[in-house]
């Protein structure tokens, strides 16, 4: 990729980039003589591979915390639009000029924060269940369902009718079920071995997801009480794809018993 790709790819880059998403699966790839961005089937910038382009593609790899692949090889990752933004403007610098290293510098470090802000909400040390508040955010949450733990999901069931409804797309209980073991181990019942009831459900479905979907979820706590000693929380989660198209919602009612 010459400079002028790069420069036409970039300006489309940003047009994709323009609507903020926390979560876009990016590859990373070397080819004979090249390090490419890609998203789908769009490339959205590139370096080759002389002095200059090699130092960017190192830069571009450590602001998306990968390693830059061998060649034929790619490497992928999940990525928030505003660290994209962050590696489009590395792999445009001139590493011929000595100023383009510090500004590399600094915005590899803007997207090192990034990465650690985004391990942070999803890696979340369990917390205190006296911290819990209303209106609480918990999430992103990122679900990739494989067909094969669809298919087992719904033979589970033993419905043969919800078999055939639900036959090549994921049950929308199963994208409910596997967040919602992802927030009880942010909660911290599982570390603190917190007796749980989970005692209602509700979900509206816009449309069925599909196996190797990637589906992003965020929880918020509409309501937490002590109850005798016992914490009744009702969790609303917003499920949506990649481009941030509604997917579902449901509601959870929780009873932990300390």
């Amino acid at each position: 990729m010459d400079k002028a790709q790069r420069a036409s790819a970039i300006e489309a880059a940003y047009e994709l980039l323009g609507t903020p998403r926390s979560h876009l699966r990016v590859k990373l790839e070397q080819t004979e003589d090249a390090v490419l961005l890609h998203y789908r089937e769009q490339t959205l910038t590139g370096v080759q591979l002389d002095e200059s382009g090699i130092n960017a593609a190192s830069a571009m790899a450590v602001a998306l915390g990968v390693n830059v692949p061998a060649a034929g090889e790619t490497s992928e990752v999940l990525a928030s639009t505003g660290l994209l933004h962050r590696v489009l403007a590395i792999s445009d610098l001139d590493f011929g000029n000595p100023a383009s290293f510090e500004l590399a510098n600094v915005l590899v470090n803007e997207a090192i924060d990034m990465q650690r802000s985004s391990r942070g909400r999803n890696e979340a040390t369990p917390m205190d269940l006296g911290e819990l508040e209303s209106g609480q955010a918990f999430g992103p949450y990122v679900i990739e369902i494989s067909q094969p733990d669809a298919d087992a999901y719904i033979a589970a069931t033993g419905d043969s009718e919800k078999l055939h409804d639900f036959s090549g797309n994921t049950h929308p209980l199963q994208l409910d079920a596997y967040v919602l073991s992802r927030l009880i181990a942010e909660i911290g019942i599982v570390e603190n071995r917190i007796e749980t009831v989970h005692a209602g459900q509700q979900m509206t479905v816009h449309r069925q997801a599909t196996p190797g979907e990637m589906i992003i979820a965020n929880y918020t706590l509409k309501s937490c009480s002590n109850r005798r000693g016992s914490i009744w929380a009702i969790f609303e989660t917003t499920f949506v794809d990649e481009a941030g198209r509604r997917v579902a919602e449901s509601s959870s009612t929780i009873i932990m018993m300390p």
